[in-house]
């Protein structure tokens, strides 16, 4: 036994070694739970884009009234802010100079936005011609002629275009945002460090929560967006109900044992195989996967459950069998409880799904794990003492023989089967709710601070996108021009508020080569008629002509373009840039309704290139796609249970399986006539209470229902309401539906397990 003990402790201590040499990884992306056959890198990638630009960025908006208090307050933010130095960069005022803009000034016959190619193409340029006259004659023209390299205006329109697009201009040294409708003034920090680590998060609120209460003192408005805030925000409810539901489960736990064991010792034994089952089933998992994903963790918290059933089992026997005989007496029970769960999750390691293979290996080698401790560690551990019944034990003994059975009762049994019925009646009509924005944490006010700001800021949803892929730079820009035309007609006709594509700032070559022959036609037709007006010399119209010539033969290649400063606000369009392999995204501007995105998906489906990425859709797909799969193997992987069970207790078998099962399918349904649908995580918690029930029949089966087998169930069962029940109460909606499944479905099943026991001896002897 010892030799045994110690074996185990070295494998633990090397598994757990390994995987600290290798590093935590914690993945937090669904997009990681696909195949990767269907992951496609390039969506993959783009995702991650979009979700990196926003991440590391906090947006604030002061707005007031008055102009000048709303500078004031700019002024006063700014200097609370620099607290921050070093954490995070902040941006408030405008920039000097216009270094990017001037870098275009050599491609300005080449780069023509589409109101001004649309003047060139009607009449010879007529109405450029008459337009350049106008802004020649204003002094209050917006756009200043260069007689000899720009006569016409294109650079200046072109500026202006770029210029307009940006829902920010610089009002007196500050960045005004042009879309509000009083004035408001855009202030940004941009971090250097991890919007999730609780430091930053707690650094950056320290600073921000009292500039936000001081300034609304002073009747000033103050608008914030970024993941942090709602990551802070998640964090603080988490502690929040860490601090009252977790404790209070853990206090009830520990109350729990010292009522029956008056004793301490028994709480250690019992969580014992939780922490080793827990820390192989992390170790195991990232040294299989080189990662381990966040909603894995979540879901192996259902190990929890079952281990502290072995260990119950052990204590509870310890009190009335000797250590030595306590292994021999439990192992058939244990054995089966463990092959019962390990080939449930095996059943999910056979999806094709990397998500759910990695959750059972997870739950399979903890379990596994929490099994080999409590037989190799706990008669070791346990203490000597004097073999002495547990009086809890008995006050259930008496509970439970005043108890009916469904022996010899044909009415109790016929009004289970009709609950049973109606219950599966009304799960066969139930319907899935899988929208992940149901799931939805963050506060209300949050949010609708969120979408102000955003909505000021002209940006729609960063999770709705269009993904344009090619060979090469020439097809993608090419293939977004011609979806340009198609969004045209979505503002004018679907309210499309706007959008922003690489090819508006970077045409295809093709579209520059067309751009030049039709500045090189105003020229010819138009130039003569200008050079009159301007009253240049001959030397002078030459000069022009030649400055013409030469830069409408000028183009601006991607490789051009990226070195140049101008690229910096639209890097983050270009997904890919690799020989054989280049995607761009174009972004959407406001908000999308389900029409306008039915518009958006045609208008991409007549372009074998291009994909309407919408990700909240994406993952509400993948959580269905893990519905069905887990509903379907789960299926599988009981039935194979079933049979198991079968060959051990024949005709019995009913006795186990029925307690759980009815007790899910009245949990089941009723859940779904209080909710409106029901989701993946409802689907785990009910693999949590049919894992424990099936162990809970099993050892009450194996032990003859003995007194304190009773106990240890009973025992199991309350740890388990205690430590998963309670989410029930939780307001974070994922646990909300965890807890609200197990809470009412443990506790059926103990109170149905009694129903269906076989008869004591007691009970053959009196007939």
């Amino acid at each position: 036994m010892r030799a045994g003990a110690l074996l185990w402790l070295a494998v633990i201590l090397t598994l757990c070694l390994s995987a600290w040499q290798r590093g935590l990884v914690v993945d937090t992306s669904l997009m990681a739970l696909l195949p990767v056959d269907e992951q496609q890198p390039l969506l993959k990638r783009a995702t991650e884009r979009q979700a990196a630009e926003f991440a590391d960025k906090l947006v604030l908006v002061v707005t007031a009234d008055d102009d000048n208090q709303a500078r004031a307050a700019v002024q006063l933010a700014a200097s609370r802010l620099q607290a921050l130095d070093g954490l995070a960069r902040l941006t408030w005022q405008a920039p000097a100079g216009g270094q990017a803009l001037e870098e275009l000034y050599p491609y300005r016959f080449t780069l023509l936005n589409p109101e001004v190619r649309e003047r060139l193409g009607r009449e010879q340029g007529a109405l450029q011609y008459r337009l350049a006259l106008q802004q020649l004659m204003s002094p209050l023209s917006p756009v200043v002629l260069d007689p000899i390299g720009d006569p016409f205006g294109l650079y200046g329109e072109l500026a202006l275009s770029l210029q307009a697009g940006v829902p920010v201009g610089m009002d007196r040294g500050l960045l005004r945002l042009t879309a509000a409708d009083r004035p408001a003034y855009l202030l940004s920090l941009q971090l250097a460090a991890d919007p999730f680590s609780l430091e930053v998060q707690q650094a950056v609120l320290a600073v921000l929560t009292p500039l936000t209460a001081e300034l609304r003192q002073q009747q000033v408005g103050f608008y914030r967006s970024g993941l942090l805030l709602h990551a802070a925000a998640g964090a603080e409810r988490a502690r929040g109900e860490i601090s009252t539901i977790g404790l209070g489960s853990l206090a009830g736990i520990v109350l729990l044992i010292l009522l029956v064991f008056r004793s301490l010792w028994p709480l250690g034994l019992a969580l014992l195989p939780v922490l080793v089952g827990s820390l192989v089933a992390v170790a195991a998992t990232l040294l299989l996967f080189g990662r381990i994903h966040m909603i894995t963790v979540a879901f192996g918290a259902g190990l929890v459950g079952v281990a502290v059933d072995y260990a119950m089992h052990f204590i509870c026997e310890a009190r009335v069998l000797p250590r030595e005989r306590i292994t021999a007496r439990l192992f058939a029970g244990l054995l089966l409880g463990l092959l019962s769960s390990v080939i449930a999750y095996t059943g999910l390691a056979l999806a094709p799904f990397p998500g759910l293979r990695q959750m059972a290996v997870f739950c399979a080698l903890g379990l596994v794990a929490a099994w080999l401790t409590v037989l190799l560690w706990l008669p070791l551990l346990s203490r000597r003492q004097h073999l002495t019944p547990l009086a809890a034990a008995g006050w259930l003994a008496r509970l439970r023989n005043v108890y009916p059975r469904l022996d010899g009762r044909p009415r109790l049994t016929g009004l289970l089967l009709v609950a049973g019925l109606l219950g599966g009646l009304v799960i066969w009509q139930g319907v899935p709710r899988d929208d992940v924005r149901l799931l939805q944490t963050s506060p209300a006010v949050l949010l609708v601070e969120d979408r102000q700001v955003q909505a000021w800021l002209g940006n729609g949803s960063s999770a709705v996108f269009l993904l344009v892929r090619g060979a090469d730079f020439e097809q993608v820009l090419s293939t977004e021009e011609r979806l340009q035309a198609g969004l045209a007609r979505l503002q004018r006709e679907h309210g499309l508020q706007g959008y922003s594509a690489l090819s508006q700032v970077l045409p295809s070559l093709q579209r520059q080569a067309d751009n030049a022959q039709q500045v090189k036609a105003l020229y010819r037709a138009r130039w003569p008629a200008l050079a009159d007006v301007l009253h240049l010399s001959g030397e002078q119209r030459a000069l022009a002509w030649m400055e013409m010539e030469r830069t409408a033969d000028t183009r601006l290649t991607p490789e051009q373009w990226q070195a140049l400063q101008a690229s910096r606000l639209w890097s983050s369009h270009i997904i890919s840039d690799s020989q054989g392999e280049v995607a761009t995204l174009i972004r959407l501007k406001g908000e999308l309704s389900p029409g306008l995105k039915q518009a958006l998906s045609e208008l991409a489906e007549g372009e074998p290139d291009v994909q309407l990425v919408d990700q909240l859709e994406n993952i509400s797909e993948l959580m269905a796609r893990y519905r069905a799969e887990i509903v379907y193997w789960l299926l599988l992987a009981y039935s194979a249970v079933i049979l198991m069970l079968m060959l051990r207790y024949r005709r019995r078998c009913w006795r186990i399986v029925l307690p759980p099962l009815l007790a899910s399918l009245l949990t089941f349904a009723g859940f779904l006539l209080l909710n409106d649908g029901y989701n993946l995580f409802n689907l785990i918690a009910l693999m949590l209470v049919l894992g424990i029930g099936l162990d809970m029949g099993i050892f009450l089966h194996e032990r003859n229902d003995s007194d304190h087998t009773w106990l240890a169930v009973s025992l199991s069962a309350f740890s388990s309401l205690l430590a998963f029940g309670l989410l029930a109460l939780s307001q974070t909606p994922v646990l909300y539906h965890f807890g609200a499944i197990v809470l009412p479905g443990l506790l059926l099943t103990w109170l149905l397990a009694p129903l269906m026991r076989d008869p004591s001896e007691g009970e053959r002897m009196n007939g």
